[in-house]
């Protein structure tokens, strides 16, 4: 494995574009296979023998943008029918061949499009190839099927309703466009779904799904020669023809502060903020995405700094959103409802200081780490790849997303500086505020609305986080001897009496590494239930080398982060990142799990955080239900206590008693390292150790 070494870190922090693990070469142009058939289907064939797999996507360029305002929710109801059978293939039977053949389906709607995707055995590819094949092209529709399965998905309708986020990013939508299909609760509404028709969604498919309105996308362990032949057999007798394309009204010009307010039976409040930007294509998307990443993405972020780590929201994040025609640009928190006008108020100030300027080099450099990491992260397997070659083509080229990663890598602080001027207008800005029944009302209009968000914050603005200095390497004295290798898994043990696991694979981009230690949420003590989780949590909060800024800036430089994790019988920590920085993730991970500090003020923090994650838990009509049951089910044994604990027992822990746990669990516990990557396993081990 490759150190970084310290003087080169503070080379590259100061340049504008390099990188130790380029994404762009996972995907070379010699090696996608672009072919299109006499009835128009776009043929897109990679090989990729990483694994003996093959992922097969069927991009269909119709989803809700594509109803008319009478049948809107029907892409999504021809998505659930798309399995329900076919003239070969009864109910059930295309999950059943499918799973036969050793493999698992899906299916996904959104905006613009339809995909389905089928991921095999290699072996299974002109298996699964026929069933893809056979349900695009001869789904019948059933009437009795589909009323069936009209009543599945209203009640997916109504969960969608119980879910606060969900009600306020897309009432945000709503509010922000007037005429344009965007505005629409997009899975449709109960009574609307039922009055569909066979007639209705067997129109919809006939007019959609045609060849010349669909991208087929193999990614796996096959030759794309045989590929193509075998996808001109199976697709190559249905007719040509074209899609039918009007999505409808365009959305006209304005640019006014738009507010709603909505209170229902929540527990915490949801806050979103948003603003129409341009189409994927479009010049000032990169630096919006990289304005998004700059205020919202990772622990060092703007965002999470400004507002999460002082416990003015549990969770916030912020995107640039482009299906297709146009963009929507959201930053969405939620939390405390006593906190939620100074969350707003310092979000507005972080936006007012991206716009003045104020975005350094230093901060563009951490996003394009992250962007560079996120981007290996979604080609690391055959069924992202072959996502990612389907989405750009359905675009006009599939070269497309290697050219927008390069503009996104590109983007200065000036040409972010001017995109955001332009796009993210105060006075076109779209806010959602949904609370609880019980909390008062934010303001009572949008004039009311703006005089609260132009008011000073309590706390200042984060800005952009200091550039960190270099720590010095940890000694590399100790060892780790071979204990055995089973498969292609190689044991060591440190001279300490640590097992490390080493799996080698071979051409993976990225490296997997993890500490976990034996123990958990049954070990803790009924009245101080959630102390394993504050403690991994706070664990992230400092310790002996680095404060909260230093772990999150150095983990996201890395093109990571690390992510805590707490169960009944286990805990640790874990991180992924490309192969080259290896060595750096390790020693970053060692840092956290054996110097944690727990600082007092942190711990505050994480406390409130977690507090407020158990009222949003309230709020989930999924997951509460089920934190019930496991309660009802194991009363009185140590299982039925949730690893988060609950607010009685998180109020009564204190700092001594988590860096007291952290000491006796952590660092005396029965604790596992294990890597996963293209590295050498012992030299792998001999960075553990």
């Amino acid at each position: 494995m490759v150190r970084l070494r310290r003087r080169r870190r503070r080379a590259l922090r100061r340049s504008d574009r390099v990188t130790v693990t380029d994404p762009r070469s996972i995907i070379s142009e010699q090696s996608v296979h672009r072919t299109t058939l006499d009835n128009g289907l776009t043929v897109l064939v990679r090989r990729d023998a990483t694994a003996p797999v093959v992922a097969i996507v069927t991009y269909v360029k119709a989803g809700y943008f594509d109803e008319t305002d009478d049948v809107a929710g029907i892409a999504h109801v021809l998505e659930h029918m798309y399995f329900k059978g076919t003239a070969r293939r009864g109910v059930g039977e295309i999950s059943q061949a499918t799973r036969a053949a050793g493999g698992f389906l899906n299916a996904g709607t959104i905006y613009d499009h339809t995909s389905y995707y089928t991921v095999l055995p290699s072996s299974s590819f002109l298996t699964g190839l026929d069933i893809q094949a056979d349900a695009y092209a001869n789904s019948l529709i059933d009437g009795g099927e589909l009323r069936k399965e009209l009543e599945v998905i209203v009640q997916e309708a109504r969960r969608k309703e119980d879910s606060p986020g969900a009600v306020c990013v897309e009432t945000l939508y709503e509010v922000l466009h007037d005429r344009h299909r965007m505005r629409r609760w997009r899975i449709g509404r109960a009574d609307a779904l039922r009055r569909l028709t066979r007639d209705d969604v067997s129109t919809f498919y006939r007019a959609f799904y045609r060849p010349s309105n669909t991208i087929l996308a193999i990614v796996g362990d096959v030759d794309p020669d045989a590929a193509v032949r075998a996808v001109a057999d199976a697709y190559g007798h249905m007719p040509n023809g074209t899609a039918p394309r009007s999505r409808g009204p365009r959305e006209p010009h304005h640019a006014d502060l738009r507010f709603r307010e909505l209170a229902g039976d929540i527990t915490q409040t949801q806050i979103a903020l948003g603003w129409r930007t341009p189409d994927s294509l479009h010049d000032d998307t990169p630096s919006l995405e990289m304005a998004a990443m700059v205020l919202g993405t990772g622990r060092a972020s703007r965002l999470y700094r400004t507002v999460r780590e002082r416990a003015l929201a549990a969770s916030i994040g912020a995107f640039d959103y482009t299906p297709t025609e146009l963009g929507v640009f959201v930053i969405h928190a939620d939390g405390p409802p006593e906190t939620s006008g100074e969350a707003l108020r310092a979000v507005w100030s972080e936006l007012d200081d991206v716009r003045s300027g104020g975005v350094t080099e230093d901060e563009l450099f951490r996003a394009r780490r992250l962007l560079e990491a996120r981007f290996t992260r979604q080609l690391e397997t055959m069924e992202g790849q072959a996502n990612h070659l389907a989405a750009w083509e359905a675009l006009g080229d599939w070269r497309l997303g290697m050219a927008h990663l390069d503009r996104q890598l590109s983007v200065t602080p000036r040409v972010l500086t001017g995109a955001a001027s332009r796009w993210l207008d105060p006075a076109a800005c779209g806010v959602v505020v949904y609370r609880p029944a019980r909390a008062p009302s934010l303001a009572a209009d949008a004039a009311q609305l703006r005089a609260l968000l132009d008011a000073p914050p309590a706390v200042p603005v984060a800005g952009a986080a200091p550039a960190p200095e270099p720590i010095a390497s940890p000694s590399r004295a100790r060892r780790a001897e071979l204990e055995r290798r089973e498969g292609d898994v190689s044991v060591y043990r440190t001279t300490n009496g640590v097992p490390v696991l080493v799996r080698r694979k071979r051409g993976a981009p990225l490296v997997h590494v993890a500490a976990h230690v034996q123990g958990g949420a049954t070990d803790e003590p009924a009245a101080a239930a959630g102390v394993t989780s504050l403690m991994v949590r706070t664990a992230l909060k400092g310790t002996a080398l680095r404060d909260a800024s230093r772990i999150a800036g150095d983990a996201e430089l890395l093109g990571g982060s690390i992510a805590p994790s707490v169960g009944a019988e286990s805990f640790g920590w874990s991180m992924s990142v490309p192969t080259a920085r290896a060595a750096d993730a390790l020693a970053l991970l060692a840092d956290v799990a054996q110097h944690a500090a727990i600082p007092a003020t942190a711990l505050d923090t994480e406390r409130a955080v977690a507090i407020a994650d158990l009222e949003l838990l309230r709020d989930d009509m999924y997951r509460w239900p089920l934190r019930l049951l496991a309660q009802t089910a194991f009363a009185g044994h140590p299982y039925g206590v949730p690893a988060s604990g609950d607010e009685t027992t998180l109020r009564g822990i204190d700092p001594g008693q988590v860096r007291d746990w952290h000491r006796d669990r952590c660092l005396h516990g029965p604790l596992v390292i294990a890597i996963v990557g293209d590295v050498d396993p012992d030299d792998a081990a001999r960075e553990v150790a």
